[in-house]
């Protein structure tokens, strides 16, 4: 080849290549590439985790741990660490608490678990949280040392959003009053993180509010947020700890915000069609008035639950996981060998853990009536906490067979003769009547 012709073809093959790297990100931006693909998003509610640093063996945490209906506190660490390692296979974009990450708003708590969870900001999995009611300037964190408890530092909102900062970092806005926050996710969704918490501006002495309410100025704020993704096309999802909805319509004072009507006007405004939170453990899905909230069951009881949101441009499907923690805890090598030995069983253990609590709330409202008959109160509380097993998994979609042959059995029999409250209870626990609580989806 003559050397004027390999020059041409040099010359050539530098304009190509000039042209390839010039044109390359105008065809394939980041954000267009993003969009049209599908991410996931794991949803954690209420893990209520207490530090092992603020705890012992003694009487005080042993009496801690008795009112603590059916969590467990001695293996949290452990079910973190499994989480974490499940999501670093799986890799989510983000993973999002919907509230009630520390057992009882103590600021070691909250700094161990965000040192727990860094290794997700590590490979580039977002970090996303809301307090919850027992978050900040909670009266009750302790720490628990022999036969005492000892007060220790509390969260207040700077500290909130200082250890959790992911979110606040990326937000798009934030309320002017409390700890809410919008994202932009992809281009197509835009998140809203509504603190729906009351709590004291300063340390606090008293218990945790269970109740909760959307601020007015947050309101303003929040309505500003929906106009700006209706202007933008962006689809709304709403993260919050208490619930908009009744799903339990017995146990409900406390768990429903206060202003739950005018927050839903607000959302229908807006054709807002989904919220999910999380506050009553119980995993449930329901719709009303249009709109569907998905309540994530605490991470803390029977199964170690949590969801697994998947967003693409005109879908969304919600499905319902768990964390065999006994599972990980065979495949780490590292595990000293008598916690791993204990670990193997940590799934039966935890499921035992909360049956245990279901009888004891049969037993003692049977107690409390005078009633001594262990031919009694043994199957009352066996079917009392079967019921309630599969309420808070959300395995509660039966059929009408199947919930009149459990009304055949001697447990309901005696249930019915001996307790009205426990018979109504258990009558709206076996079966749910609205949506099944594994599987959402929703088209766009």
């Amino acid at each position: 080849m003559k050397k004027k012709d390999v020059f041409t073809l040099f010359v050539f093959l530098v304009i190509i290549l000039g042209l390839f790297f010039i044109i390359k990100p105008t065809i394939f931006p980041k954000d267009q590439q993003k969009s049209a693909e599908k991410e996931t998003f794991f949803i954690l509610s209420d893990p209520h985790f207490l530090a092992p640093e603020l705890h012992d063996e003694g009487k005080a945490f042993s009496l801690i741990k008795r009112t603590a209906a059916g969590k467990d506190l001695d293996y949290q660490k452990e079910s973190l660490e499994a989480f974490v390692t499940e999501t670093l296979k799986k890799k989510p974009a983000g993973v999002i608490i919907t509230g009630d990450l520390t057992l009882n708003g103590e600021k070691i708590s909250a700094e161990v678990m965000k040192k727990i969870l860094s290794p997700l900001k590590k490979a580039g999995i977002s970090l996303y949280t809301l307090p919850g009611n027992h978050d900040i300037h909670d009266g009750w964190a302790r720490k628990y040392q022999g036969d005492k408890q000892e007060k220790t530092a509390q969260i207040s909102p700077k500290d909130f959003k200082k250890i959790f900062s992911d979110g606040y970092e990326e937000s798009l806005s934030q309320a002017p009053e409390d700890l809410s926050y919008s994202l932009k996710i992809q281009n197509n969704y835009r998140f809203i993180m509504l603190d729906s918490n009351l709590y004291s501006l300063d340390d606090s002495t008293s218990q945790p509010t269970t109740a909760g309410k959307i601020r007015a100025s947050t309101l303003t704020w929040l309505e500003k947020q929906l106009q700006e993704a209706k202007e933008k096309k962006q689809k709304v999802l709403i993260f919050t700890h208490h619930n908009v909805f009744k799903h339990n319509p017995l146990v409900y004072q406390g768990f429903v915000l206060n202003n739950t009507e005018e927050v839903q006007k607000l959302l229908q405004k807006y054709h807002v069609p989904l919220i999910f939170s999380g506050h009553i453990h119980a995993q449930d899905i329901m719709t009303e008035n249009k709109m569907t909230e998905i309540v994530t069951s605490s991470y803390g009881i029977i199964d170690h639950g949590y969801g697994e949101l998947t967003l693409s441009k005109d879908k969304l499907n919600y499905e319902r996981k768990t964390i065999s923690v006994s599972t990980w805890a065979k495949e780490n090598k590292d595990l000293p060998s008598d916690l791993k030995e204990t670990l193997l069983n940590h799934d039966n253990y935890l499921e035992k853990l909360f049956y245990t609590d279901g009888e004891r709330l049969a037993y003692q409202d049977l107690l409390d009536k005078g009633i001594y008959d262990k031919k009694i109160l043994d199957p009352v509380a066996n079917l009392v906490a079967k019921g309630n097993v599969n309420y808070f998994k959300g395995a509660d979609f039966l059929s009408d067979e199947e919930v009149a042959n459990i009304k055949l059995e001697n447990g309901y029999q005696l249930l019915k003769e001996h307790s009205e409250f426990l018979k109504e209870y258990v009558d709206f626990i076996l079966q749910d009547k609205n949506l099944p609580d594994q599987n959402f989806s929703y088209d766009y």
